[in-house]
């Protein structure tokens, strides 16, 4: 087995030009425990290390010139292995699991996520895209940490806590050529007539929109549900159909959607809420609850 401890002795003989005295003095042992060292390498090896005259090291064997230069090489390489370990024991000291729904992960996380990061740097972050049901499995069975969700949900009733971080409205969003493009602001009535393009029904956007038109007495025309909120709304470009979406999303508008489309407030439009979510059984560790006091802090201002 290599002792890397005794190659470094050697080394350091070698290297004070074989004076052993000097070279026990900067490796701070004593020169019986170092002549011992080289002794006891010699034996295992089968092979003498130095030339002696007189007692004395002054040369190498061709034994001793070969581990003398694949012994650097073995010293380099184990350093450079360690300092590796040392940097990734530093960096991902933790792990935190951060879940949302595709449109809360593209505004909200995404418009932290450097300052997150410069604040835990030892932490690993791992966001997952995932809907309604697939957060509260996650949080249920303690692989997500922590997450996003809009409401209404049922997450309390099941030892979910939430805290709301963020509050607006549904505005509408059609194509700038749209029959209604013209008018300040839409009635449910006005809606009600065109195709609608939302969320699908894996989100709480889905019914929350339905329940406000059929608590009107309007029956809903859901002509396109899905879970990519700028495709939904690209799709509006040169249609008639219509998008309700929070009026936060025009934020994030391309320029292509900018130039092609308009948002227009809705009278009595319905409340957008937004909350953070935790399982309020979950064991939680320092890294956890500090992740946690930081986003309760930052992201209700993240987007002001």
């Amino acid at each position: 087995m290599i002792d890397l401890q005794r190659i470094a002795y050697f080394i350091a003989i070698v290297e004070h030009d074989f004076n052993i005295t000097k070279a026990a003095q900067d490796l701070f042992i004593s020169q019986p425990a170092l002549s011992n060292a080289v002794k006891t390498m010699e034996r295992e090896s089968g092979l003498s290390l130095f030339e002696r005259s007189k007692g004395r090291y002054t040369a190498l064997t061709p034994g001793g010139k070969y581990l003398y230069e694949e012994g650097k090489l073995l010293l380099a390489r184990h350093e450079k292995i360690m300092d590796q370990l040392q940097r990734i024991g530093n960096r991902y000291t933790h792990s935190v699991s951060i879940a949302a729904p595709p449109f809360l992960l593209r505004t909200y996380m995404a418009s932290i996520l450097f300052s997150l990061q410069a604040q835990f740097p030892k932490v690993e972050f791992v966001f997952h895209e995932y809907d309604q049901e697939a957060i509260k499995e996650g949080m249920l069975n303690l692989s997500v940490d922590m997450a996003l969700m809009t409401e209404p949900n049922d997450f309390d009733s099941v030892g979910i806590r939430t805290t709301r971080i963020d509050h607006r409205k549904f505005a509408s969003i059609l194509s700038k050529n749209h029959p209604l493009a013209t008018k300040a602001i839409l009635q449910w009535e006005d809606i009600a007539q065109y195709p609608l393009s939302i969320p699908g029904n894996r989100y709480a956007t889905y019914f929350l929109i339905q329940s406000a038109l059929r608590a009107r007495g309007l029956e809903p025309h859901v002509a396109l549900a899905g879970s990519v909120w700028d495709f939904q709304v690209t799709t509006l470009i040169g249609t008639d159909y219509i998008s309700l979406m929070p009026e936060i999303v025009r934020d994030f508008f391309t320029k292509e959607m900018v130039d092609n489309l308009v948002m227009i407030p809705i009278q009595d439009s319905v409340d957008w809420r937004v909350v953070f979510c935790e399982n309020s059984a979950a064991h939680s560790n320092d890294a956890i609850n500090a992740v946690r006091s930081y986003l309760l802090e930052i992201l209700p201002r993240a987007l002001e």
